[in-house]
């Protein structure tokens, strides 16, 4: 079966409307993308952001204790990420 969705934008603020959470969770990654080595040093090399789901962040480790010192700091990457944002969207990270 195929399902045909339509739309009818009249005008441009309307086609905006229609995509502005997409915009809104688009330039979020993008951002992310950008500030996760600025904010992670040389840790980043160490963890590596793989994908993000709702407020879930999935990050790759590298090895055991880097895996296990991401879970210590879970809670302060969260918060230091979250500062960059002009609203807090990221609520967990886990290990993939």
């Amino acid at each position: 079966m195929k399902i045909k969705k339509e739309f009818n934008w009249h005008n441009s603020s309307e086609l905006t409307k229609q995509f502005s959470h997409l915009n809104f969770r688009l330039n979020n990654l993008i951002l992310l993308d950008n500030i996760w080595n600025i904010v992670l040093k040389n840790k980043a090399k160490f963890w590596e952001l793989d994908s993000v789901k709702g407020g879930i962040i999935f990050v790759k480790v590298k090895s055991s204790p880097a895996r296990h010192e991401l879970l210590l700091k879970e809670k302060e990457i969260i918060k230091e990420l979250n500062k960059k944002f002009n609203k807090p969207w990221i609520k967990k990270i886990l290990i993939k």
